[in-house]
């Protein structure tokens, strides 16, 4: 009894040094943020996004002055870039696509650091090696359109689209090599590819873009599609159209991950900034308006997730979506 006792106190006293030192650490980040006085953003989330979060941000830490800079994401990584070689570090944190974040790190422009909020994240949502964290995920599903499929006949798996009811009724999105790489991923590369070819033998109507792909079922001219966005397809459905989601499990998911600059001006700040985005209020904020929190304790609004398997796209295989683009291109006979 008495060596269950000194355990038990043992355990205590580690748990309040724990504790306290977190808090320190709390502390010691907030007023070192302050001293720096502001934080810099560079983000490809939507403005009403950005000055949502900022403004809460700003109320939370009245002593930091927030700005930020919004553009896609192709052009958030190349103003970062571009900076970079002209020796002007103007960035402190960076919200952007996967793919980009990835060529980020790739170029020495991104650090190290892993807040405690990370530990709400999953394996495969943020990197390895603690350079990001994802903000926000889009899933690639298929769907159709409730007026010419009846739930039971609707698509449960990719390959139930190869079946022959399916010919001339499929609208398939070519602008998303990333789905065709994590479908290698998933079925093996040459499975994948001989999954494509018996695709394009379904005679599909192709097109360029998650959205027109979505809005084209809703209309009729599709009674499936192969590869879309679930938020599209709910927001769509939500709005009145005929259309369904279908989660072919585990669900290719995209992230768009938040990190924070190797040569941030304002490192403390970033931190603070980063952390704010990545807690449970941020990714709140961000559910709120529409989007799919990365935190796997925060629901999304569209529709439940807590027991869809997810298979987070890894930012490491950006370098294939090239060759993957131009492969799907050549299979379905697209210029």
């Amino acid at each position: 009894m008495k060596l269950q006792r000194i355990a038990n106190v043992t355990f205590l006293v580690l748990t309040a040094w724990l504790l306290l030192t977190s808090a320190l650490k709390a502390a010691t980040l907030e007023e070192s943020a302050k001293i720096e006085g502001e934080v810099v953003l560079y983000s490809s989330l939507n403005n009403e996004q950005i000055v949502t979060l900022v403004d809460a941000f700003k109320k939370k830490y009245p002593a930091i002055k927030p700005s930020f800079y919004r553009a896609t994401s192709e052009r958030v990584l190349q103003r970062a870039i571009t900076e970079a070689r002209a020796g002007r570090f103007a960035v402190d944190v960076v919200t952007s696509a996967g793919f980009q974040v990835q060529l980020l790190k790739e170029a020495g422009l991104s650090q190290r650091f892993v807040p405690p909020e990370a530990s709400a994240y999953d394996d495969g949502f943020k990197d390895r090696d603690g350079h990001w964290i994802n903000v926000h995920s889009l899933l690639n599903t298929m769907a159709y359109n409730t007026q010419l499929v009846a739930p039971n006949e609707a698509p449960k798996k990719y390959e139930d689209l190869l079946a022959p009811k399916w010919k001339g009724k499929i609208g398939v999105n070519l602008q998303d090599p990333e789905w065709y790489v994590n479908l290698q991923r998933r079925m093996g590369k040459e499975k994948a590819r001989g999954f494509l070819k018996a695709l394009a033998a379904q005679q599909p109507g192709v097109r360029d873009g998650h959205n027109i792909a979505a809005q084209l079922l809703a209309a009729g001219e599709f009674h499936v599609v192969t590869n879309t966005y679930a938020h599209i397809v709910a927001r769509i459905k939500g709005q009145g159209g005929p259309v369904q989601y279908v989660f072919d499990e585990p669900v290719i998911t995209y992230v768009h991950p938040v990190a924070l600059a190797k040569s941030a001006p304002h490192p403390n700040a970033g931190k603070l900034l980063m952390a704010f985005i990545l807690s449970a209020d941020g990714q709140k904020m961000l559910r709120d308006q529409g989007r799919i929190p990365g935190h796997r304790d925060i629901d999304p609004k569209v529709f439940p997730l807590r027991q869809v398997k997810l298979l987070a796209s890894d930012p490491g295989l950006a370098k294939e979506y090239g060759p993957a683009g131009e492969e799907m291109r050549t299979i379905f006979g697209a210029k």
